[in-house]
């Protein structure tokens, strides 16, 4: 059985016989199967009855009610009554609607229209629409923006520095086609918005990341998704990104609510080094993997450098790190070691690692209270 077709079902169930000449023809529904529409209202539907010496009368014939039946690729089959609408020639025409709740998310909608006769409780389903199509007729639920929606985008730098503008760039024609992205405006600080108008008719779909430095410098992270409402909504205000998905500042998530200070220490014992030795990492505090942290020997082949996150800094933050020795130029060849940074840490904390994990033991160095001062203020 076709999907939208229930009169074998209706007859079955009710014990109807076949004589269905009790009602002439029903059909000329409309619109016409292939109709496209957005989700943003109800489908209005229509469709004409006759039966002869009741319908080709003025008003509505006696004992005659229709239902419209509609079925999407995301739910079942449902049911609404139709109401008389008028006269059209010797015929009656209903109406009824198909809820702009159903439409939301579906892709199509096929309906058909079944007329009930009261007098010998007969029924009979539209032979097609108006242009011959036969039941279930399809309207397909359009994929593009029903109206103007303005977008804001909202980026915080979290901390990172930028050399000149900051632009929005993206999948849609509207943020570039990843070409030339879209000038933000600064808003205070590290703070940038700027909103876009995608124009009616726009796929709701698309993809964005964000450049500073004029533009020229991309973000690392994959790309951000959207989909945009085609329910006639006009305005969306995404939620704020952060750069590379850092911890968000801007006064707009958790911050350390006081001074934490870690003390990397690496033991070098049984290690062939030929300098000295450094710790380098993924935030500034430890040279965005640029210029690594100088560390000082404090004891047999152990060394430390300790550095401050200080309070406001944008939580959790997970910093990589690893180390170099031979002068800072040799790498280890393990993954990058990773530490969580947020309010959970005491005031000051150790971690003490080997030279790429290996198995080598240093006599752990404790730092004494009275000499922390010190060593923060070179190390911070």
């Amino acid at each position: 059985m076709r999907k939208g077709i229930v009169l074998a079902v209706l007859l079955v169930a009710l014990g109807a016989t076949g004589a269905l000449a009790a009602i002439d023809w029903a059909g000329n529904v409309w619109p016409n199967s292939g109709a496209v529409y957005t989700p943003v209202n109800p489908i209005d539907v229509y469709a004409q009855v006759y039966k002869g010496g009741v319908t080709d009368q003025a008003g509505q014939g006696a004992d005659i009610e229709a239902t419209l039946y509609y079925t999407t690729d995301i739910a079942p089959q449902a049911s609404v009554a139709m109401v008389y609408n008028t006269d059209i020639g010797n015929n009656d025409e209903y109406t009824g609607q198909i809820p702009q709740a159903a439409l939301v998310g579906a892709s199509y909608v096929d309906v058909t229209v079944i007329f009930h006769d009261l007098t010998d409780d007969t029924y009979f389903e539209v032979t097609g629409d108006q242009a011959g199509n036969a039941p279930p007729l399809r309207y397909t639920i359009s994929d593009v923006l029903p109206n103007d929606v303005a977008v804001t985008f909202t980026l915080c730098l979290s901390g990172e520095p930028t050399s000149g503008d900051v632009c929005v760039i993206g999948s849609a024609p509207e943020i570039g086609n990843w070409g030339t992205g879209v000038t933000m405006n600064n808003v205070g600080g590290d703070l940038y918005d700027v909103t876009v108008v995608f124009p009616a008719g726009s796929d709701p779909y698309f993809e964005y990341k964000y450049r500073k430095d004029g533009c020229d410098t991309w973000e690392s992270v994959a790309n951000r998704a959207v989909t945009l409402p085609t329910d006639g909504t006009t305005a969306v205000v995404l939620d704020p990104d952060s750069w590379n998905n850092l911890p968000i500042g801007c006064g707009l998530g958790e911050v350390l609510d006081s001074d934490k200070t870690i003390c990397f220490q690496v033991c070098l014992e049984g290690v062939d080094n030929s300098g000295g030795v450094c710790v380098i990492g993924s935030v500034a505090e430890l040279g965005n993997w640029a210029v690594g942290v100088p560390m000082q020997e404090i004891g047999p082949s152990l060394y430390q450098a300790c550095v401050t996150f200080p309070q406001g800094t944008p939580i959790p933050l997970n910093v990589e790190y690893k180390y170099k020795k031979d002068d800072c130029n040799t790498w280890e060849s393990v993954p990058n070691r990773v530490v969580t940074v947020d309010n959970s840490l005491p005031p000051e904390t150790t971690i003490t690692n080997s030279w790429d994990d290996g198995p080598s033991t240093c006599a752990p160095v404790g730092n004494h209270s009275e000499s922390w001062g010190t060593l923060k203020s070179m190390y911070r």
